[in-house]
């Protein structure tokens, strides 16, 4: 069936940077993992150990210790040609999207390999991310060459005629005979959603945190699942409570809300299932997701189910979430014109406050809002780790700049276990 063009955003909605931690902590307790159903899986998947997920967006910071080594060498496919090599993820996305991928902390397939394919560049004249539809089949096409099985695109705008180009559609039909699960994240204008990526590609919508569609999310009849996302009830302010919390550039985590940041969650459980059975097929994988999923108006087969896909056992350690209010609201948005100069960076206290007190981040000196740390995932060699339960990490009331509404594209500052503050990159949603 082809679909008509495609023209919203599908990046996020809104982002915060949170503190730096050790590498190798365990995994922690979020509502996104638990509404998904994620953890009672990733056992019965082998965390998806062997399997190979191509993360086609900004690039990925993988120096993260987060990632444990696990980001492979990967390409560069911008500017006509897949170049092989290192690079550095200037847009900030791709390393929140690998991150719930497969992250130690924070992913759905924390043993599966990433590959990095670059079809999103920086442009410091707009301070966008942009794109092209040849650059994003030709990345399609080595991301299969290399043997991944799954692929992950969280695009939108930024690629210009995206839905409208032949090129995609061929460069994902191809991908599906070769056996790979390619996956695409819906869009965030809360309209029916409306692609051309082909029959086989899997479009993915949001829900919040209630496991209704987020109210930014395209939905209906082109959708094929849906997976958590985040709804803010202010979208230029994000916390754990509401969005999606996954890794930054330089050993940052951040929060973030999008449907860039549902579709991962679908390519992770994807790398579940191959991992549990190696010799499953495309079509088994995506037959697994599809037929198990939760009924979910608007939203295709429903809400992706990963315990029912694998047909693992649900466990009392990880119930169904359930909608709860957030400790702490964050304080009205002050909004911002144009895109101010970087600011400087913002140190916090020496002695963190404990969980249950809000930590009070200085003021910055070139804008008149905070942004709001929240306490990194815990290590083993420092703490006893305090999973994040469907009641999140607490948040303080502090107001978030306009700096956090962006394409995952605030510009990291400070040094470790500083708060990290994020610079604006002026975006057109």
């Amino acid at each position: 069936m082809h679909r008509a063009p495609l023209a919203v955003a599908t990046v996020l909605v809104a982002c915060a940077v949170l503190p730096t931690a050790a590498a190798g902590t365990p995994q922690q307790r979020t509502w996104h993992a638990d509404q998904a159903t994620v953890p009672p899986a990733q056992s019965a998947g082998r965390s998806g150990a062997g399997v190979t997920v191509a993360v086609l967006d900004s690039w990925v910071d993988g120096s993260h210790p987060d990632f444990e080594g696990r980001v492979l060498q990967g390409a560069d496919c911008t500017g006509g040609s897949c170049r092989a090599g290192q690079g550095s993820d200037a847009c900030d996305h791709g390393t929140h999207v690998a991150g719930t991928v497969a992250s130690s902390s924070y992913g759905v397939a924390p043993d599966a390999r990433v590959l990095p394919v670059r079809v999103l560049s920086y442009d410091e004249a707009s301070g966008d991310c942009v794109g092209r539809p040849a650059d994003v089949a030709a990345g399609i096409r080595y991301a299969v060459s290399q043997g991944a099985q799954v692929l992950n695109l969280s695009l939108g705008p930024d690629v210009p005629g995206l839905s409208s180009s032949s090129a995609i559609p061929t460069a994902v039909g191809e991908a599906a005979d070769s056996g790979a699960v390619v996956v695409f994240s819906a869009g965030n204008s809360g309209a029916p959603v409306t692609d051309s990526y082909g029959d086989t590609a899997l479009i993915v919508a949001a829900t919040g945190r209630s496991g209704g569609l987020a109210s930014y999310s395209q939905r209906g009849a082109g959708v094929d699942l849906a997976a958590p996302g985040g709804d803010p009830a202010d979208q230029d302010a994000c916390t754990q409570a509401e969005c999606v919390t996954s890794l930054y550039p330089g050993n940052r985590y951040s929060v973030a809300a999008g449907t860039s940041m549902a579709a991962p969650h679908v390519a992770g459980i994807a790398a579940l299932l191959f991992a549990q059975q190696p010799s499953r097929t495309r079509q088994q994988v995506v037959a697994r997701m599809t037929s198990t999923a939760r009924a979910l108006a608007d939203a295709g087969s429903g809400l992706v189910d990963a315990t029912a896909a694998l047909g693992a056992k649900q466990t009392s350690a990880s119930p169904s979430p359930k909608p709860s209010a957030s400790s702490q609201s964050p304080a009205p948005v002050v909004r911002g014109n144009g895109r101010p100069a970087r600011p400087p960076v913002t140190k916090a206290p020496a002695a963190p406050a404990p969980a249950t007190t809000p930590a009070v981040a200085p003021p910055m000196t070139s804008r008149p809002t905070t942004a709001a740390p929240v306490v990194p995932p815990s290590s083993p060699a420092t703490t006893t780790p305090a999973p994040v339960a469907v009641a999140p990490l607490v948040v303080g009331p502090q107001e978030v700049p306009l700096g956090l509404a962006l394409l995952a594209g605030g510009m990291a500052l400070g040094t470790a276990g500083s708060v990290a503050v994020v610079g604006v990159r002026r975006r057109q949603l």
